[in-house]
């Protein structure tokens, strides 16, 4: 089965300063990958490039084919980064509808989204604007969301740093079920061990200069 997604001889930087040189990797199908290297070696910016969100999808490769050249290939993405993209002045139910939109989701996403909230324990938050929630109700509701999307590959940037540690078990636990489909992975980046423990490869990074 070939990998559902690879990074080939990325550079990246900002004007004279280069974040990432000639970084190359595969991801595979039932993987958990593990992003490691030490602050300021680029993590973030490497998840950020292979979503899309950096360099326009330039040396990321998803069934053979640029993602630069064909954007509409991270539709099979969903990532959850250390901040959310919950709108402020919206309640949950609003933004789990406008998410709903912008991903062209059926209703089945919004059935999912409600038991995620649910098993987080953060349903009655469902008419309150998210504004007037805490970090880490906020961080709940945004990994429902991103959660529920349909993907094939899952990357996760230190998202669970606001989460308490039953909310955090059950991630783990999710975790490792969601990969048992040959068909998923999952990229991460976290400094939480027992995260750590679960993946089943390390990359590590390093630091330019």
């Amino acid at each position: 089965m070939s990998n559902i997604i690879e990074v080939k001889n990325l550079v990246f930087g900002y004007e004279e300063d280069r974040v990432l040189n000639n970084v190359s990797l595969e991801v595979n199908p039932g993987e958990i990958l593990l992003i490691e290297g030490e602050n300021g070696a680029g993590k973030t910016t490497l998840l950020k490039c292979m979503t899309g969100l950096l360099n326009n999808g330039k040396s990321i490769f998803v069934n053979g084919k640029e993602v630069y050249k064909n954007r509409y290939l991270l539709k099979q993405n969903s990532f959850v980064m250390s901040e959310d993209f919950l709108y402020d002045y919206m309640t949950t139910d609003e933004n789990i509808i406008f998410f709903q939109k912008i991903f062209k989701e059926d209703e089945e996403f919004i059935c999912k989204v409600n038991r995620y909230l649910a098993d987080f324990d953060v349903e009655k938050y469902k008419d309150t604007l998210i504004k007037n929630l805490s970090q880490g109700t906020r961080s709940k509701v945004n990994l429902a969301i991103m959660l529920s999307k349909k993907h094939k590959l899952l990357i996760l940037d230190e998202p669970f740093t606001a989460l308490d540690v039953n909310t955090q078990e059950k991630l783990i636990n999710l975790t490792k079920n969601y990969v048992q489909s040959v068909e998923k992975a999952i990229v991460m980046v976290t400094h939480i061990n027992e995260f750590k423990k679960i993946a089943t490869r390390v990359v590590e990074i390093k630091k330019e200069g």
